[in-house]
């Protein structure tokens, strides 16, 4: 009896870890960074302090209600930091992944399921890089020399574990945050103990979020959940002290995670009942990306404020102006003219001009948000390709032969 009790609490317990990983499959390492920071640096301090008061300000003021209407589009650049593997396999994962990834990203804080709320924030692959040149979004490089890299991932700062310095990896490849949202893929984070972390919206070289290969993917919970900490969505357990007591919440505007929709609770609080706060509604704690729960599926409407109010202050507003999704040209062409594409703009069709090496390889068309829309083969060195029933606007066109080479297209 005693055997069959310990290996149906085996099997329950198992079971608890693979509903996890559905939703926050292990711990997020940005509390770690971010109390470590808040006791050792003053300036780090103080910056948090101010955005507090401004996000704040703004909420109560409802300056970002006032754009409730708009749809803020966030320009995302992702640095793929492999081992050497070829593309599409261990950490050096495929640009479908990522796309899909994306899209999966957009989904979620766009409400597809409508168990929540839609935040009315989109992110795209970058279409132009820092230079003014086309880009898929997606940096390679090969991080396996980089020291303790290939054996225990990355380091966050302030952290102890034995991978590679965190801006050792991070100077592989990275773009101006001023203009791009940066998202690092890693093989580990600190021999496998986080899955995740980002940083706070205080700015800095280094801004931008690390997520493991693993979990970029598009049903994962971490994307979202770090890119929620990326715009100052703090866990809607914060203040537990680790677990260990209900979050204070006396003012839900400056306690707790300061979003006043999220009952406090303790990070192991997932039941069907609140033990903290029986006030509110608790799904939206326990079933939240923000929290360590498994099944997460939602952001509520103080966290779409709390997001908005961030994004419309420094240092994030300036992605709402950047021009790292715009159009780089319409006639584009590569330099080793190996493929291009007429009319751009076009309106039912477009012809891919071919070198004829390239016959019999696929093509692929995604949408701005990384949605595969189109595919087919090159079947001559002149093949017409119906756009059908694609909505007029943007999107990307790739032959897997010669994925560095994207092109915008243009539907009218």
């Amino acid at each position: 009896m005693k055997k069959s009790l310990n290996f149906f609490l085996l099997i329950i317990s198992l079971l608890f870890f693979h509903m996890r990983g559905i939703g926050q499959s292990a711990e997020c390492g940005t509390d770690y960074i971010h109390n470590n920071l808040m006791q050792t640096d003053s300036v780090y301090r103080k910056q948090i302090h101010l955005l507090e008061s401004q996000v704040e300000a703004s909420i109560q003021n409802h300056a970002n209600n006032k754009l409730s209407s708009t749809i803020y589009t966030i320009p995302v650049v992702v640095h793929v930091i492999h081992l050497g593997e070829p593309i599409g396999t261990g950490s050096n994962i495929s640009d479908i992944q990522i796309q899909q990834a994306i899209a999966g990203l957009n989904d979620h804080f766009r409400n597809v399921n409508g168990l929540g709320v839609d935040v009315e924030l989109e992110f795209c692959l970058a279409s132009k890089n820092p230079n003014g040149n086309s880009t898929n979004g997606i940096n390679r490089v090969n991080g396996s020399s980089v020291p303790n890299y290939a054996a225990n991932g990355i380091t966050p700062t302030g952290n102890t574990c034995s991978g590679a310095v965190e801006t050792a990896i991070k100077d592989l490849s990275r773009w101006p945050v001023a203009d791009y949202y940066n998202i690092w893929v890693v093989s580990e984070i600190c021999n496998g103990g986080f899955v995740g972390y980002a940083s706070y919206p205080v700015g800095g070289l280094y801004d931008g979020l690390v997520i493991v290969s693993t979990s970029m993917t598009s049903n994962s919970g971490t994307l979202p959940h770090e890119v929620g900490h990326g715009f100052f969505l703090y866990h809607t357990f914060n203040g537990d002290g680790g677990n260990i007591s209900c979050p204070l919440d006396t003012n839900c505007l400056i306690n707790g995670d300061h979003v006043c929709d999220t009952p406090p609770h303790k990070q192991s609080d997932c039941g069907t009942t609140n033990p903290c706060s029986s006030t509110g509604v608790w799904d939206n704690s326990r079933y939240n990306y923000m929290a360590y729960c498994p099944l997460v599926n939602r952001f509520t409407q103080g966290q779409k404020d709390r997001i908005r109010a961030t994004a419309i202050v420094t240092p994030r507003a300036s992605l709402l102006t950047s021009v790292g999704c715009e159009v780089v040209g319409i006639n584009e062409i590569s330099s080793n003219k190996i493929f291009s594409i007429f009319p751009n703009p076009a309106q039912s069709v477009i012809n891919v001009r071919a070198d004829i090496k390239l016959l019999g390889s696929a093509y692929v068309i995604y949408d701005n948000t990384g949605k595969l829309v189109l595919s087919g083969k090159l079947i001559s060195e002149n093949t017409v390709i119906e756009l059908g029933d694609l909505s007029g606007g943007i999107y990307l066109f790739s032959v897997e032969e010669n994925l560095k080479q994207t092109f915008i297209v243009i539907k009218e």
